[in-house]
């Protein structure tokens, strides 16, 4: 009777957490296939329709961290059912949207309610799996995150090309709701755990946070540099002043080891979100191809991410986590630097097997970072330290989003903007690999003392 209880929250738990966690990537890699052509409708460039990506990054980016405090502070399930109901209103009225602004605002709502999501979904699959079955678990909801990745290209391609971008909020709406009830199922987490959130240490982090990226997607200009600056030293002092007065964030995840592998995440996905973006206006906009094709063709990285996701989890439990990941980070530069000599007439099946090797790069970093930051964490900091790990995730792809938008309006066209960018891609993946690899044998020098 007991090992059947166990297997059925096992389960339950699994079920509960893993199809929220599939909404946001499906949101955000669903809407890239159909950027191109609401550039078209609403009359923008291809540059301003990257903030139809970017606004719902920054809510997310931004508030993650804060919602991942008061989750641990009132209790991650209000957070987490209270996000997933927001998501589906705010997917509803978004169907309904017919102009430019309309479209940015409820994106932006949209982005808080996937950062209630994020924030507390890995915090409550780490509270109630034991440590034995964490990386399992881990693994598995990585694997439906890469499955959310996977599909969102797929179906988004095929649902804007035949019934409109629309369509996508409609299936988005059916799958929050889908997620909503089968919260009902999930046992209850526990609250007053954490320390109560701190709000104006919270607000100079969101605040700081707004800037960086939005002087980063401005960075072209001087008010964009400084804007861009201010924010990055003030998010950088409130974690200082954080980690020696703790008030709004647990100390403990703020000590070198577990905040070397968060800075590794945001190198990461620094490194690589916007691939996608590029890859997807280079497939449309120079070879022609149409929303279904491109989302055909963008599946391929996804779905190794989700075959291999599990396996890299379950390694992650055996071994060091931190070494397997930064062997992951690794395979991603590869995978970015052999994408550096793409031109307009690159053959097609060499950005396929590019997309393979980033697919298997992303598995081996992806859960075993996440599993070894977890590893560090003590229990009534999961909250804290999975929002955290979130924020920097988050910032990453809206910093890569940033990135690519500043070059797209400094040199215009759209070749010139791939080749640049993946030049600091590939940097910023080199600067991640090392800061990945010597968190790993530090952990390892320390297991071996002990």
């Amino acid at each position: 009777m007991s090992v059947m209880f166990w297997r059925s929250r096992f389960y339950g738990v699994l079920l509960a957490t893993t199809t929220a966690s599939f909404i946001s990537p499906f949101t955000t890699s669903s809407i890239t296939v159909a950027l191109p052509v609401l550039a078209e409708e609403f009359n923008v460039g291809l540059a301003g329709v990257n903030w139809v990506v970017n606004v719902y990054l920054i809510a997310l980016a931004s508030t993650i961290l804060m919602f991942g405090g008061v989750g641990d502070w009132i209790g991650r399930r209000r957070i987490f059912v209270s996000g997933i109901t927001m998501f589906a209103v705010t997917s509803s009225i978004m169907v309904m949207v017919h102009d430019y602004l309309s479209l940015l605002v409820f994106r932006l709502l949209q982005g808080l309610a996937a950062s209630m999501i994020s924030s507390t979904a890995v915090a409550i699959l780490s509270e109630l799996l034991p440590m034995e079955k964490r990386g399992v678990g881990i693994g598995l909801n990585t694997m439906a995150v890469y499955l959310g990745l996977t599909l969102g290209p797929l179906i988004g391609g095929y649902f804007t090309n035949y019934f409109g971008w629309r369509s996508l909020f409609i299936l988005k709406t059916s799958i929050a709701l889908l997620s909503l009830s089968l919260t009902i199922t999930l046992p209850k987490t526990s609250r007053g755990m954490g320390m109560k959130p701190n709000f104006k240490v919270s607000a100079l982090i969101v605040s700081s946070i707004i800037m960086t990226i939005y002087g980063t997607s401005n960075i072209n200009s001087p008010y964009g540099i400084i804007i861009a600056s201010l924010g990055f030293i003030t998010f950088t002092s409130t974690l200082l002043m954080e980690s020696r007065n703790p008030k709004f964030i647990h100390p403990m995840i703020l000590k070198r080891k577990p905040l070397s592998a968060n800075i590794a995440a945001l190198l990461n996905y620094s490194a690589t979100y916007a691939l996608t973006i590029l890859l997807s206006s280079y497939l449309q906009k120079l070879r022609g191809l149409n929303p279904s094709e491109t989302g055909l063709i963008l599946t391929t990285q996804s779905i190794v991410q989700a075959t291999l996701s599990p396996a890299a989890g379950l390694l992650a439990d055996k071994h060091n986590p931190s070494i397997i990941a930064s062997m992951g980070m690794l395979t991603i530069t590869f995978g970015i630097l052999s994408l550096t000599p793409i031109n307009p007439t690159t053959p097609i099946n060499h950005i396929t097997y590019t997309l393979i090797i980033l697919g298997i790069g992303f598995a081996f970093f992806s859960s075993p970072n996440t599993t070894a930051i977890m590893n560090m964490s003590p229990k009534e900091a999961y909250g804290s330290s999975s929002a955290l790990l979130a924020t920097m995730r988050f910032l990453g792809q809206a910093l890569s989003t940033s990135i690519t938008t500043s070059i797209m309006n400094i040199q215009g066209d759209l070749m010139p903007t791939i080749k640049t960018s993946l030049t600091i891609y590939v940097i910023l993946s080199i600067i991640g690999a090392i800061i990945s690899l010597t968190t790993g044998m530090e952990i390892r020098r320390t297991l071996t003392k002990q």
